[in-house]
Protein backbone atom coordinates (compact mmCIF):
# COMPACT_ATOMS: atom_id res chain seq x y z
CA UNK A 1 0.00 0.00 0.00
CA UNK A 2 2.21 3.02 -1.15
CA UNK A 3 -0.41 5.39 -0.72
CA UNK A 4 0.40 5.58 3.04
CA UNK A 5 3.71 7.01 1.89
CA UNK A 6 2.22 9.14 -0.44
CA UNK A 7 0.24 10.99 1.97
CA UNK A 8 3.23 10.73 4.33
CA UNK A 9 5.28 13.03 1.70
CA UNK A 10 2.00 14.96 0.55
CA UNK A 11 1.37 15.92 4.69
CA UNK A 12 5.29 17.08 4.93
CA UNK A 13 5.48 19.21 1.69
CA UNK A 14 1.76 20.86 3.40
CA UNK A 15 3.86 21.34 6.95
CA UNK A 16 6.86 23.00 5.00
CA UNK A 17 4.56 25.13 2.52
CA UNK A 18 2.86 26.04 5.76
CA UNK A 19 5.62 26.70 8.12
CA UNK A 20 7.26 28.73 5.42
CA UNK A 21 4.33 31.16 4.49
CA UNK A 22 3.08 31.77 8.22
CA UNK A 23 -0.29 29.11 7.46
CA UNK A 24 -1.39 28.01 10.75
CA UNK A 25 -4.38 25.62 9.53
CA UNK A 26 -4.43 24.27 5.68
CA UNK A 27 -7.54 23.98 4.09
CA UNK A 28 -7.47 21.73 0.75
CA UNK A 29 -4.90 19.95 -0.84
CA UNK A 30 -4.89 19.59 -4.40
CA UNK A 31 -2.94 16.55 -6.13
CA UNK A 32 -2.79 15.63 -9.61
CA UNK A 33 -2.82 11.75 -10.52
CA UNK A 34 -1.64 9.90 -12.87
CA UNK A 35 -4.03 6.98 -14.24
CA UNK A 36 -0.88 4.68 -14.48
CA UNK A 37 0.52 4.70 -10.84
CA UNK A 38 -2.29 2.02 -9.85
CA UNK A 39 -2.50 4.84 -6.83
CA UNK A 40 -5.93 3.94 -5.11
CA UNK A 41 -8.14 7.15 -4.61
CA UNK A 42 -10.06 5.90 -1.55
CA UNK A 43 -6.84 4.18 -0.03
CA UNK A 44 -5.33 7.77 -0.73
CA UNK A 45 -8.01 8.92 1.30
CA UNK A 46 -8.07 6.80 3.91
CA UNK A 47 -4.62 7.45 4.66
CA UNK A 48 -4.96 10.98 4.62
CA UNK A 49 -7.78 10.96 6.95
CA UNK A 50 -5.29 8.93 9.30
CA UNK A 51 -2.11 10.21 8.98
CA UNK A 52 -3.28 13.85 8.96
CA UNK A 53 -4.42 13.87 12.60
CA UNK A 54 -2.23 16.40 14.99
CA UNK A 55 -0.86 18.42 11.88
CA UNK A 56 -1.90 21.85 10.61
CA UNK A 57 -3.77 19.57 8.27
CA UNK A 58 -6.24 18.21 10.77
CA UNK A 59 -9.37 19.87 8.99
CA UNK A 60 -8.11 19.92 5.15
CA UNK A 61 -10.06 18.60 2.79
CA UNK A 62 -7.90 16.53 0.06
CA UNK A 63 -8.52 17.19 -3.86
CA UNK A 64 -8.06 14.61 -6.08
CA UNK A 65 -7.12 15.32 -9.90
CA UNK A 66 -7.02 12.15 -12.57
CA UNK A 67 -4.89 12.63 -15.25
CA UNK A 68 -5.18 10.35 -18.41
CA UNK A 69 -2.40 8.59 -19.56
CA UNK A 70 -1.55 9.69 -23.42
CA UNK A 71 1.19 8.53 -25.44
CA UNK A 72 3.09 9.98 -28.48
CA UNK A 73 2.95 7.82 -31.38
CA UNK A 74 6.31 6.84 -32.93
CA UNK A 75 5.54 6.67 -36.54
CA UNK A 76 2.27 9.62 -36.69
CA UNK A 77 3.30 12.03 -34.09
CA UNK A 78 -0.78 11.78 -32.63
CA UNK A 79 -0.70 12.53 -28.99
CA UNK A 80 -3.71 9.81 -27.99
CA UNK A 81 -5.58 8.31 -24.67
CA UNK A 82 -4.70 5.43 -23.54
CA UNK A 83 -5.14 2.82 -21.23
CA UNK A 84 -3.42 -0.59 -19.82
CA UNK A 85 -5.38 -2.60 -22.61
CA UNK A 86 -5.01 -0.57 -25.58
CA UNK A 87 -1.71 0.82 -26.58
CA UNK A 88 -2.31 0.91 -30.45
CA UNK A 89 -2.26 4.69 -32.54
CA UNK A 90 -5.60 5.42 -33.02
CA UNK A 91 -4.36 7.44 -36.16
CA UNK A 92 -2.18 5.01 -38.22
CA UNK A 93 -2.49 1.96 -35.95
CA UNK A 94 0.49 1.05 -34.98
CA UNK A 95 1.84 0.19 -31.51
CA UNK A 96 5.28 2.33 -31.07
CA UNK A 97 4.37 4.99 -29.11
CA UNK A 98 5.87 7.09 -25.88
CA UNK A 99 3.99 7.51 -22.83
CA UNK A 100 3.96 11.28 -22.15
CA UNK A 101 1.03 10.97 -18.93
CA UNK A 102 -0.25 9.51 -16.77
CA UNK A 103 2.50 8.60 -14.06
CA UNK A 104 2.51 11.86 -12.56
CA UNK A 105 2.10 12.19 -8.60
CA UNK A 106 2.06 16.09 -7.18
CA UNK A 107 0.98 18.59 -5.14
CA UNK A 108 -0.56 21.23 -6.98
CA UNK A 109 -1.87 23.44 -5.01
CA UNK A 110 -2.24 24.07 -1.20
CA UNK A 111 -4.79 26.56 0.72
CA UNK A 112 -4.80 28.19 4.37
CA UNK A 113 -5.17 30.86 6.61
Amino acid sequence: MHEISIVYDTLQIANENGEKNNIKKIDKIFMKIGEFTCVEESSLKFAFESLKKNTICEDAELIIEKIKAKALCNYCNKEFIIDFTNKLCPKCNRYSSNITSGYEIMVWQIEGE
